[in-house]
């Protein structure tokens, strides 16, 4: 599973390859970029504080997975992350997708309610082989929307299902047929900045 231990230094690249990228500068994203980020040359915020963490965990009476908290640790707000998810939400705004969009939650419920759930042998493939079609209808009234709507997309975690304390992340795109799906918060980043 990823894990990374250096949130620093893997958000300072994806803020380097966001601002050397033509779309963000001179193209049709520039506006997503404010002149204090491109001073500052970084597409984060300052941290969020204990008691930040603490007042969201109270909020949704939760834990939050290890890299998720770690994350918030370093930046409590980024953006955009690529050219489709366009800003990770504050601890402030972080909240249930069933809260945030209950009438998207009741339609793929609906489309998913005549369905089987999707078997364990299909579910639990990540990587290349997964098949962003397999997701599980059941879960979507659990999710956490970790961002807001970009290009059509965004990005949430899962607490349904968990890989060694780590919550499942979902990555929603109008592209995809359901979602792709990462073991961790840490491994969606990552593929993200990989795919950069």
């Amino acid at each position: 599973m990823t894990n990374i231990t250096d949130w620093p230094e893997t958000l300072r690249q994806i803020s380097q390859a966001i601002l050397a990228d033509l779309d963000f500068s001179t193209g049709n994203l520039r506006a997503l970029i404010t002149p204090a980020q491109r001073q500052a040359q970084w597409l984060g915020e300052a941290g969020a504080t204990e008691t930040e963490l603490l007042a969201m965990e109270c909020r949704l009476q939760i834990t939050l997975p290890p890299s998720y908290r770690t994350f918030l640790q370093t930046t409590n707000g980024f953006g955009p992350l690529d050219h489709f998810i366009w800003r990770l939400k504050t601890c402030a705004e972080i909240d249930w997708l069933v809260k945030t969009d209950a009438d998207l939650v009741e339609l793929w419920e609906a489309d998913v309610e005549s369905v089987p759930s999707v078997p364990d042998q299909n579910y639990f493939v990540y990587g290349d082989d997964q098949d962003a079609g397999q997701v599980r209808g059941e879960y979507f009234r659990e999710l956490l929307m970790v961002s807001d709507w970009g290009d059509a997309g965004f990005l949430a975690l899962n607490p349904d299902v968990q890989h060694e304390g780590e919550w499942e992340a979902w990555h929603f795109a109008n592209w995809y047929p359901g979602a792709v799906r990462y073991r961790s918060f840490a491994a969606l980043i990552q593929a993200h900045l990989d795919n950069y």
